[in-house]
């Protein structure tokens, strides 16, 4: 009975958890056109802070209840993720084509990123310091980020017609500031409400099969929380948006390193295992850095696809095997 409450409650999390991260996003979208932001600028900050949100509500709900393991883990194998199971499936799906800008600005700064954090967890341990350091770099990649979108001339309507495709009735509903702010506030409610039942359940469930949590979140967790960017990156890949469908994995990885690695620690220091430092920090750097070479042609196919898909099942099973 314990197995299948657990698992109800787990599933009902990630149901909430994902609505809620859904409904935050198209809200976003809808301030971000108040606004009048660029297409570009949403991809790689508005829609990626949006669907990193269960990385966010999961990391920090299990932080402040003493689980570091799992808001680390829920953060490392979510970028894996987001690399090997959502862009390889979704350039399985069809072939996705790359913004020259994204490949010369934001991907460098998602690598430097990866490997900053990995020189910061060379001392097994992610520090309050270290936390306010990784905000720190956040926020110029944020200024970074909005300088160079305000260059480009994309119109917004590739950006509707991405919010049409998920959410039609949503987006027109939210016609004012006023109820985009509700909207918002209510998002963000059901996102920290299906993290609680997430790592309640999870951390249970853990405990009954006696499995690692560590396992579990960056598995189970990793899996669950990268569903938003799976979604939105195969809509956006349906609907020929490159800007969105690429620039939604850089700028997700991004904020989940730089922003949620930032404020975890903030709540209490991390502690690492050597093991990480061996196995699943280099996994990430290497996931990371192989897409400068399928990124080098301006489009990522078919073939590149499953090599990161085959790679992502490969990491999987090694890293239960261990």
């Amino acid at each position: 009975m314990d197995i299948i409450l657990n698992t109800s409650l787990f599933l009902a999390g990630l149901v909430v958890l994902i609505f809620g991260s859904s409904s935050l996003i198209q809200s976003s979208v809808k301030l971000s056109h108040i606004f009048k932001l660029t297409p570009l600028f949403i991809g790689l900050v508005i829609v990626g802070f949006g669907t990193s949100a269960p990385e966010a509500g999961t990391s920090i709900v299990a932080a402040v209840r003493g689980y570091k393991e799992i808001a680390l883990g829920n953060i490392i194998g979510s970028c894996i993720a987001n690399i090997g199971l959502v862009l390889g499936f979704c350039a399985l799906f069809s072939p996705l084509t790359v913004n020259k800008n994204i490949f010369k600005r934001e991907l460098p700064i998602m690598l430097l990123a990866v490997g900053f954090v990995y020189l910061l967890a060379l001392d097994l341990v992610l520090s309050r310091i270290d936390g306010f350091i990784l905000l720190s770099f956040f926020a110029t990649f944020l200024f970074l980020a909005y300088k160079g979108a305000k260059t480009h001339s994309l119109e917004f309507s590739e950006l509707k017609s991405l919010a049409n495709f998920k959410f039609k009735k949503i987006f027109k509903r939210i016609n004012s500031k006023f109820a985009v702010g509700i909207s918002s506030i209510l998002s963000l409610g059901l996102v920290v409400l299906g993290a609680n039942l997430m790592v309640r359940s999870g951390v249970a469930l853990a405990k009954i099969f006696g499995v690692s949590p560590w396992i579990i979140a960056i598995t189970v967790f990793a899996i669950g929380t990268s569903l938003p960017e799976l979604a939105t990156s195969l809509a956006a890949s349906l609907k020929k948006i490159p800007s969105i469908s690429v620039g939604n994995i850089v700028g997700s990885n991004i904020f989940n390193i730089l922003f949620i690695l930032g404020i975890v620690p903030l709540i209490g220091p991390i502690n690492i295992t050597s093991s990480a430092l061996r196995f699943e920090f280099p996994i990430l750097f290497l996931f990371s850095a192989s897409l400068f070479a399928v990124m080098r042609r301006d489009k990522i196919t078919r073939k590149e696809g499953l090599m990161l898909f085959l790679g992502y099942l490969a990491f999987i099973f090694f890293l239960v095997k261990k």
